[in-house]
């Protein structure tokens, strides 16, 4: 990685460039930025392939074909301009170095590391066969390791370089020492020539060198056609397996497919679970990524080739030339341009609609803190009764926290500013594709969720670790919870229910199944217990309720709800009792012992097909709707009833000392109820487009998000609703997700995270 230089353009496309990647056959590729904060890796094509009509056709057929490429350890362009002057396209950023780098930094593999790598890039392989690709240049430096498995860069872009207008007498595309014996005599590939570079990647990964060598290409392409791999130091349990990969005979290789089952007998997923790297390769990539992270702007353009001192050594980590890694060669020429992929990975899809992210983010849980032993789930549960006087910590649905203490005002170390100002983030932290949810923020640190999971401290907004990414799919990542001592949450991409050290954000465990289940939505934990809505593995049309002991990860209980699959949910827990809503107007009650349905109602949701929020104050379960109701959480006898002005509806409440804050539905308006008789106390005189996400209280002061004109961070008394100030960062039509640990307002805003102080 290096600083830009003069002749680099600022910007490409929609990106702007932060640092050099390196150089490959296409072309430049760089490490930028969207104006959202999302990290990609730009490949810029070389002026004189952009020239080539022929080229232009095969890279547009190419690109096309890459999008459709959905495997979960493959790169897929996420975008691409393929009609402009200089053609580019952008791939998200894996934090990670390439297989290359981390075996000359650290040496071979061992064993079971290489099983891992094989058997997850054998799946990519697959995927990218699926769709009608070959990859055709696989070798190590197209291989990049993330915390969370390898991912596979460049799948059929290497074939835009290929056939007629650029081959001529002489050359061969791909690289000498991992290319099939097919391809280094010019013959057609087909996919049994990419199990063929595999295997020569695998050998490499577990001896420190290529099967056939390293020197000049003419030699190492002599080898490849004519004479057996030298496997000196493969570990025997390898060498069992991976020769049928080098079969000269294409017809004699396994399947990719075959391959896996072969090196993963118990699943990918299964040995994804704990760490799969070396515990120095996992502590080198947490390094690299908080480093590549923290960059924000652009390095010193310099001709003198200083380096910008904020890399430090990652170029020790992720350098993408590789004077040794040849690339495209011809045949007699006694050197080539270098080639390098992108540091790429899938990437979850952007935001959409505030109504598709209200779905999501009552499908995907709720955010939580537990505390250890307690049994209590801090976040989600307060004291009090009918009419709550908290002594302790209140929340709103999804666990936001007011803080200490309802009464607290704190003040202490904050600039002052004059009334009505709006305050300056203390911090700003640039995510990649950030979850649509609020932050975790508790115990000084504020625990964000993106294209990675990241800690911060919650202060100085400094980046402390970076933990796995996700993989993609069709949801964002689900808020994290901390309970048992684990960071738990669900990946997005395979459903599985993770566990991270919150301490180092390294992986502990990982759940694909869990029982005869499969989890799918994370609902709610205490300090030993997870609880998910899941399906039946035999028939997937069956939807239960389960409890996993987060101690020894296995099914405490598991209970049959009787409502169809697609229904979304959202819960919480307090006390022995599991509470959730669906989007069809049902809260039920569940016994947290053994799954019982203690007892379940039906109430008007004012937003159908979106969840309800349940709100457990003390022993009352407050759900919005038309009206506002609350029941005894022992008994669900109904205790209390606000009907909203003009027949609307109440949504998301969230409870402060004498008061319930709820939002209305059409009005855009926040109202203050009197929580013993449901009276409005107050309401706010302006409709400010409330984004349907619950407000948050510190002190003395309500902070509610707004995504109409203007599309701002709004703050009121607690005691009358009087506007404060409103805070604006230029973004407009996304909605804000808010949090607090009770001395800061922590807000999430597109792909930024902003670290406000509330006073």
């Amino acid at each position: 990685m290096e600083p830009l230089e003069h002749d680099d353009p600022s910007t490409i496309g929609p990106y702007r460039l932060v640092a050099r990647l390196g150089v490959g056959g296409m072309g430049r590729v760089y490490l930028a930025r969207s104006a959202g904060g999302r990290t990609v890796a730009v490949k810029v094509v070389r002026a004189d392939l952009a020239g080539d009509p022929e080229f232009r056709t095969r890279f547009r057929r190419e690109v096309a074909a890459a999008q459709s490429v959905d495997g979960a350890y493959t790169a897929p362009v996420v975008d691409a301009d393929r009609d402009s002057a200089t053609p580019w396209l952008a791939t998200a950023f894996v934090l990670g170095p390439s297989l290359a780098e981390a075996v000359a930094q650290y040496g071979p593999l061992p064993e079971d590391s290489v099983r891992t790598l094989g058997a997850v890039l054998a799946e990519a392989l697959a995927s990218v066969h699926g769709s009608g690709l070959i990859h055709r240049d696989l070798k190590p430096s197209n291989v990049l390791l993330a915390a969370d498995g390898p991912r596979l860069i460049d799948f059929g872009i290497a074939r835009a370089l290929d056939g007629e207008g650029l081959t001529t007498t002489g050359l061969v595309v791909g690289s000498p020492g991992f290319m099939s014996p097919e391809q280094a005599t010019g013959r057609g590939v087909g996919t049994a020539g990419d199990v063929f570079s595999l295997g020569s990647v695998l050998v490499f990964a577990a001896t420190g060198s290529g099967p056939f060598g390293q020197d000049s290409a003419p030699s190492m392409l002599y080898r490849v056609v004519h004479e057996d791999p030298d496997l000196t130091g493969l570990p025997s349990g390898l060498a069992e397996i991976l020769p049928a990969c080098l079969a000269k005979d294409p017809a004699r290789r396994p399947t990719p497919a075959q391959l896996a089952r072969l090196l993963a007998p118990e699943g990918t997923p299964t040995r994804l679970a704990g760490s799969w790297l070396p515990a120095q390769v996992a502590s080198g990539i947490a390094r690299h990524a908080a480093r590549v992270m923290e960059m924000e702007t652009p390095a010193p353009r310099s001709g003198s080739g200083a380096r910008d001192p904020r890399l430090g050594d990652v170029a020790a980590v992720d350098r993408r030339d590789d004077a040794n890694d040849p690339g495209t060669v011809r045949l007699g020429t006694p050197s080539a341009a270098p080639a390098s992929g992108p540091a790429a990975t899938a990437v979850p899809p952007a935001a959409g609609s505030a109504t598709r992210r209200k779905v999501l983010f009552g499908a995907l849980g709720v955010l939580g803190v537990v505390v250890a032993g307690g049994g209590t789930a801090l976040a989600l549960e307060s004291g009090g009764g009918p009419k709550p006087k908290p002594s302790g910590p209140t929340t709103g649905p999804g666990g936001h926290s007011s803080g200490p203490s309802a009464s607290a005002s704190p003040t202490g170390g904050f600039p002052t500013r004059a009334a009505g100002v709006p305050p300056q983030p203390l911090w700003t932290f640039p995510g990649s594709g950030m979850q649509i949810a609020p932050v975790l923020a508790t115990g000084g640190k504020v625990y964000a969720f993106g294209d990675a999971s990241t800690a911060l401290d919650a202060r100085t907004g400094k980046v402390l670790w970076t933990g796995p990414q996700f993989a993609p799919g069709n949801m964002f990542a689900t808020a994290g919870m901390l309970a048992g001592g684990y960071l738990i949450g669900v990946n997005p991409g395979t459903l599985d229910l993770f566990g991270l050290d919150p301490a180092t954000g390294g992986q502990l465990w990982n759940l694909h199944t869990i029982g005869a289940y499969s989890p799918g939505t994370l609902l709610a934990a205490d300090s030993t217990t997870a609880y998910m809505v899941g399906t039946d593995l035999a028939t997937t049309s069956k939807t239960y309720m389960l409890a996993i002991d987060l101690k020894t990860r296995t099914l405490r209980w598991a209970q049959q709800r009787n409502a169809a699959a697609d229904y979304e949910v959202a819960g919480s827990v307090s006390g022995g009792y599991l509470v959730y809503a669906n989007d069809k107007g049902n809260v039920v009650v569940r016994s947290t012992a053994d799954g019982r349905q203690l007892w379940s109602k039906d109430f008007s949701n004012p937003n159908p097909g979106q969840p309800v929020y349940p709100l457990i104050v003390g022993g009352t379960l407050y759900i919005g709707g038309s009206p506002l109701l609350g029941f005894d959480l022992a008994s669900g006898r109904q205790v209390f009833t606000a009907n909203a002005p003009s027949g609307d509806s109440y949504q998301l409440p969230l409870a402060v000392g004498d008061r319930l804050f709820v939002q209305d539905v059409t009005g855009n308006l926040v109202f203050a109820l009197d929580a013993a008789s449901g009276s409005v106390d107050w309401q706010t005189p302006l409709q400010i487009g409330l984004t349907g996400d619950p407000a948050v209280a510190i002190g003395s002061t309500l902070f509610v998000g707004a995504n109409a004109d203007p599309c701002a961070v709004y703050a009121f008394t607690e005691s009358g609703g009087h506007q404060l100030w409103n805070f604006q960062d230029g973004q407009t039509d996304k909605d804000w997700y808010l949090s607090t640990d009770g001395t800061m307002l922590f807000a999430v805003h597109g792909d930024k995270v902003y670290g406000l102080p509330p006073v």
